[in-house]
This record gives C-alpha cells, structure tokens and sequence, in this order.
C-alpha cells in the first residue's frame, strides 16, 4: 500500500475511536435521563396525593364544624320540647330533631370514611416518598458513575485528538481534503480495502482494467462507484485475478 494511503488509514482508524467515544458520551446520560424522569413523575404523583390529603383533612375539619353547630342545635330543639303547649307543634319539634339526628348520622359516618381515606392516603404518601428517596440515591450514584465516565472518555479523546493531529501534518493535503469530504459523506468510511475486484465499502466490482493498476500500486485509486479511496493488500488471492 501506498505511504499516502498508509497514513489516511491510521487517521481513519482514529476517527472511529473518535466517533465511537463521542457517541459513547453522548449516551451516557440515558439512563440518568429515564431515572430523573421517572423521579419527576413520582413527584407529581406525591404532590398530587399530598393534595388530596390537605382536601380530606379540610373535609374533616368542615364536617365536624357542622356536627358541632348541628348538636348544639339540638340540645336547645330538645330543650324546648318540655316548653311547648300544642301537640301540633310538639310534634313538629320531635320531626326536626329526627333530621337533625339523621344529618348528624350521616356526618359521624362521613368523618369515619374520611379518616379511613386519609390514613390510606398517609401510609401510600410515606410508601411513594420512601420510592423517591431510593430512586434519588440511585440518581446520585449514576451522576457519580456518569462523571467518572464522562472524564474518562473526555481524556481519551483528547488523546486521540493529539495523535490525529500528529498524523495529519503528514497527510498529503489534497488527499487529506478528499479523506475528509468522503468522511462525512460516507459514515465515516473514506478508505476502504478490495477483495477478488470487489470494492469493501460499495460491495460493487470494480473494472479489471482499474484493479490491475490498483495491484501495481503505483498511485492512489478511487472506487468508480462510492468514490472512496480504495488500496488492495498484495496477496496470492488477489494476484491471481490481476490479469484480468
């Protein structure tokens, strides 16, 4: 292989390592993505359960505001039972606390349901609290683990950066700027090797006349059809189908 192509392909090697690294670091943070997420739903879900229990509570306090007032209430209607002169009116009385006692009923049994409800919702409230504690010190953790990681690939990269640099001040700067438009257009793959007349990076077959000169390797070669750089390793397979 030619020394100019010798030289694109370490640079080519490189820029792999480069890009796996970048995109190595790039998704890093998924999983501390999904975990933060998943932290910040269950806060939505603690406050809107939290919420719920001021409500109840209120309720608690509203209703037995009401039971309150409505006994007292009826203390004094049954009071006046002993004071009262017709029977039409006696009758009405004991109808008034009927209700009262009723409604009364009915507000005893509210503030036991509520009660139930509020210490369901307490005992759901320290369960989802103590999920987002674990679920923090696993965020914790990762943001530990994903800034090692992060400093790791930063310094590999800035390695390799180095010895890309290196490298290129060798390159032949027309070849260079040929290797480095064909990189981006081609996924990163600008120098690809041929086998049996086959170029490795279109998977097409190049002319026998272009493969013969490509075996002489007496200067650099582009693929016909992706345009790459192309080089053959010079061995007794290869030979055998230079003269076509």
């Amino acid at each position: 292989m030619r020394a100019e192509l010798e030289i694109l392909l370490r640079l080519q090697e490189i820029d792999q390592e480069i890009k796996k690294l970048e995109s190595d670091k790039a998704q890093a943070p998924a999983r501390l993505n999904v975990l933060k997420n998943n932290l910040a739903s269950k806060d939505v879900d603690l406050q809107q359960i939290t919420g719920r229990l001021s409500e109840i509570k209120k309720r608690r306090v509203d209703i037995e505001d009401e039971l309150e007032i409505e006994n007292i209430r009826l203390g004094k209607s049954q009071q006046k039972l002993t004071s009262i002169k017709t029977n039409r009116e006696y009758q009405a009385l004991l109808k008034e606390i009927e209700e009262i006692k009723k409604a009364n009923k009915s507000r005893e049994d509210e503030i036991v349901a509520v009660m139930e409800e509020a210490d369901a919702i307490e005992n759901d409230i320290k369960s989802k609290q103590a999920e987002i504690d674990s679920l923090q010190k696993e965020i914790d953790i990762e943001e530990t683990h994903l800034a090692r990681m992060e400093e790791e690939l930063n310094s590999g990269l800035s390695a390799l950066a180095g010895q890309r640099q290196a490298i290129a001040k060798d390159a032949r700067q027309d070849l260079l700027s040929r290797y480095q438009f064909l990189r981006d257009k081609r996924g990163g793959i600008a120098i690809v090797s041929v086998t049996n007349a086959v170029c490795n990076g279109c998977n097409m077959n190049i002319p026998p006349q272009l493969f013969n000169e490509l075996l002489r390797d007496e200067k650099v070669h582009y693929c016909p059809i992706c345009q790459r750089l192309i080089y053959t390793e010079k061995n007794t397979e290869n030979n055998g189908e230079g003269a076509c």
